[in-house]
């Protein structure tokens, strides 16, 4: 199958990842590939070529003239960037007719809102909660065009869409192996507000455990103030590193923290842990009570204002070190593999793409370009 895939463009698709969105395109890219699809792939500039049969790095936007950039509404740099993105994107796809599908996982509503106009019919991965100009590109997508969520708490938030398909985010079972344990904690993660490390290292220094920090500093104001201060003694953080080096550091730990303050949409992270054995201490936010499952970990009410989740995390350190690693492993096997990722989608990729598809996609794109004609 010949396969487009749009990536989001704010970071490369290169260890060591951003992010787990950046992470899981990559997975999904790679083994669409091994799988026997042809892939072209847009995204961000510094992608290695070779993860795509094609890759087409998204342009950086024009120099504004010194009247435009004195615009009293002039947008931020950001939203142009992303808007100079994905219209050349878009409309390079237009053009194009060696497309059977497109997999849409960024996070701009150009590819939704046009994709009337794209030889191909869209499927759009949902890895946020709802954006408002998502929501409008949402509104406006062809006739055939699917919509994946990667938890079930999500697909529960886009209430402006009536059919969503649900994947759980895959790991690759080959990388993150099983690990032996150890003593020591660990939190893996952007170092931002939202991720609520001060929580985890509050959580270990209760728990009397050792703390080791993976991940890169996002804020750096939030880390100046909220974290460094935190550091020390049997809190270390050992900086941004690529997956062989978290899966060791991960697989040897009892049991790995994840704190989000805000509705998590999936929780890769915990993901990761489960595949090394290793249970995920989590609060019960977003989609990270699907991901832990019966065996995977101890999901904890996060208290809410008022409340110190650090005292509820660290009271569920026990429960979670009497878990069986080999059924902690098994459990996200079962469920949160990257082969069952793959199979999903492969599902709907075949759906989509199947003969009578293709003929209803046809007759929807000519019946929208004669109508378009007569109302001019």
């Amino acid at each position: 199958m010949r396969l487009t895939v749009l990536a989001p463009n704010w970071n490369h698709l290169g260890e060591p990842y951003a992010g787990g969105q950046e992470s899981i395109v990559s997975a999904i890219v790679g083994g669409l590939r091994r799988l026997g699809h042809r892939v072209r792939l847009y995204a961000g500039q510094g992608t290695p070529p070779d993860l795509a049969d094609e890759l087409v790095p998204y342009p950086g936007p024009p120099e504004l003239s010194v009247t435009a950039r004195n615009d009293p509404h002039l947008p931020t740099p950001q939203f142009l960037t992303d808007h100079h993105a994905f219209t050349v994107a878009t409309l390079d796809l237009a053009q194009r007719r060696d497309v059977d599908l497109v997999l849409n996982h960024s996070l701009h509503h150009l590819p939704l809102s046009l994709s009337s106009l794209l030889p191909a019919p869209v499927l759009t991965t949902l890895h946020t909660p709802p954006l408002p100009w998502l929501e409008h590109g949402a509104s406006l997508a062809a006739p055939g065009s699917r919509f994946v969520a990667v938890s079930a708490a999500m697909a529960r938030m886009w209430t402006t869409i009536p059919d969503i398909d649900v994947i759980p985010n895959g790991i690759d079972e080959t990388t993150f192996v099983a690990g032996p344990g150890g003593d020591g904690l660990v939190w893996v993660g952007r170092i931002t507000p939202e991720k609520g490390l001060p929580i985890a290292i509050r959580a270990a220094r209760r728990a009397g455990r050792r703390l080791s920090i993976i991940g890169p500093v996002s804020d750096a104001a939030h880390y100046a103030q909220d974290v460094e201060p935190l550091l020390g003694g049997a809190i270390r953080h050992l900086g941004h590193l690529p997956h062989d080096r978290i899966r060791r550091i991960v697989g040897r730990s009892a049991a790995a923290l994840v704190t989000p303050r805000w509705d998590e949409p999936f929780g890769l992270v915990a993901a990761e842990a489960m595949m090394c054995g290793t249970p995920a201490i989590v609060l019960a936010r977003g989609g990270l009570p699907e991901v832990v499952g019966t065996h995977g970990g101890v999901a904890v009410p996060d208290p809410g204002p008022g409340g110190d989740p650090a005292l509820a995390l660290a009271a569920a350190v026990p429960q979670a070190l009497a878990l069986d690693r080999r059924q902690v492993r098994q459990e996200a096997l079962s469920r949160l593999s990257l082969s069952a990722m793959l199979d999903a989608y492969e599902r709907i990729i075949a759906e989509m793409t199947s003969p009578t598809s293709r003929r209803g996609r046809r007759t929807t794109l000519l019946r929208g370009r004669h109508l378009s004609l007569e109302s001019r």
